[in-house]
């Protein structure tokens, strides 16, 4: 039976850091984003569909996101899926977005 990419029990991870981290301001507005786009907000991701699309990353790319990135990214994937954006047009905001705080 293979196991999932968030199935680490049995692996050496090594120490875990105990070292308590400040949230960046991105990470939470990310926190804002998944409830705005959840089941008390508009409903386009679901609980379920984020777990899975987390897993649907593959163990590399898994293991080397951060738990907000990670949730991001199944955003990102599960409203590319149901069509509601391209790839595209989120790397052209993306840019935008770069662009105009180069500028600024």
């Amino acid at each position: 039976m293979k196991k999932s990419v968030n199935d680490i029990g049995g692996e050496n991870w090594g120490p875990i850091s105990l070292d308590q981290k400040e949230t960046p301001e991105w990470a939470k507005l990310s926190t804002a984003l998944r409830g705005a786009l959840g089941d008390k907000g508009a409903c386009l991701v679901s609980l379920h569909e984020g777990r899975r699309a987390r897993e649907d990353l593959g163990y590399d790319r898994y293991h080397a996101l951060g738990y907000f990135e990670m949730g991001m990214q199944a955003i990102h994937d599960i409203l590319v899926q149901k069509g509601v954006v391209t790839a595209q047009e989120v790397e052209a905001r993306i840019l935008s977005l770069k662009t105009k705080r180069e500028t600024s």
